[in-house]
């Protein structure tokens, strides 16, 4: 889930023998608790660190509403100024080159920063950098390395296939305990798994059939870009990296609406709430995919495709090799993550070992 003022007058009557010290001591008391209260306020994780819902847009994001429209943040249309797609180029004489393919994965997340998501760099820092403490616990480059390899390799779609496979296994009566079982633990971990269970012995919204790559590898873009962003990728990094992730996107989904909409099933059934922040949450995704196609300024609606990709050096690999992030031993023990990114990686990673001096 990111100024000191010189004094003016020295030689000016202390404040508090001016004002009285019974009152210049209270009102100094109180000041100090609101820093440290909003210190504390500005410093909380959001979304549990690791979590990253949207939540509703800040007043930028509200702008141009009449006191007669109410938002109530569960309409797509409530969120139509926050998915206001910016560009750096004129839309309407774009002509995509190869980077634009990566970039317009890497703008599922981009477009509800402001940003033009037609450029590799992000103008708001200070977002890029929040995102990536706040969220993922991310603040240097060797950080943002593992935590790349990682999602490549296995991300979150390994658990979720885990959780598939393991409750096919189950009876309904089991299935029904173990829901039970869970709602009822003081443990949030275990009752989003309980929710889950009941997700898939259901197939609600088709959970079972979502090929959950899309989760992972358009969040991969999004680090990728912010990680650029920050200094801490090398454009070339970058590149290559979105280039590996883009290859494996267009492999295997059939066209940008399919591939938006196996990411909104996946994001819902990993984020688990109910009630309203669900709503919330739908209407928040649906206009996000509807700015995305859209036929006017949206980035899938301007890209083709079928549009060729440069192919990928994988120089992850190098630049996890040579920050000693990874050895033979993590070769050994990641064995188990059989994706079809982990085999390109782990390949690449070996080589890398084998050249080195």
């Amino acid at each position: 889930m990111n100024a000191l003022t010189p004094l003016l007058a020295i030689t000016e009557e202390p404040l508090g023998e001016r004002i009285g010290p019974f009152i210049f001591w209270p009102i100094l008391a109180l000041l100090l608790a609101i820093i440290v209260w909003a210190m504390l306020r500005k410093s909380k994780p959001a979304g549990g660190g690791n979590r990253q819902r949207p939540g509703k847009p800040g007043k930028s994001g509200r702008n141009g509403a009449s006191r007669n429209q109410v938002k109530t943040w569960t309409r797509p249309e409530d969120y139509a100024e926050h998915h206001r797609i910016a560009w750096s180029e004129n839309p309407a004489t774009f002509t995509p080159n190869e980077l634009h393919w990566p970039l317009a994965v890497a703008a599922v997340f981009g477009i509800c920063s402001g940003d033009p998501w037609d450029r590799l760099a992000f103008r708001n820092l200070e977002n890029a950098s929040s995102g990536l403490q706040e969220a993922w616990g991310i603040r240097s480059r060797a950080q943002l390395l593992s935590r790349l390899h990682w999602i490549l390799r296995e991300g979150h779609r390994i658990d979720f296939e885990f959780e598939i496979a393991q409750t096919e296994n189950l009876s309904d009566a089991e299935a029904e305990s173990f829901s039970q079982r869970a709602a009822a633990d003081p443990n949030e971990s275990a009752r989003e798994q309980g929710w889950r269970v009941q997700q898939l012995r259901s197939n609600a919204r088709g959970i079972r059939e979502v090929n959950f790559e899309a989760w992972d590898l358009v969040r991969a873009a999004m680090l990728t870009r912010a990680g650029y962003s920050l200094g801490w990728l090398s454009e070339a990094e970058a590149v290559d990296t979105l280039n590996l992730i883009s290859t494996r996107l267009q492999q295997s989904y059939s066209s940008w609406q399919e591939l938006g909409e196996h990411f909104m099933i996946a994001r819902w059934f990993w984020e688990g709430v109910t009630g309203l922040e669900a709503e919330q949450s739908d209407a928040h995704d649906a206009s996000r995919q509807s700015a995305l196609l859209d036929p006017k300024r949206g980035p899938w609606a301007h890209v083709p495709w079928n549009q060729q990709i440069a192919p990928s050096r994988v120089l992850l690999a190098d630049a996890l090799v040579s920050e000693d992030l990874v050895d033979e031993t993590a070769l050994e023990t990641d064995a188990y993550a059989a994706t079809p990114l982990a085999a390109v990686i782990d390949e690449a990673i070996a080589a890398r070992l084998t050249e080195r001096p």
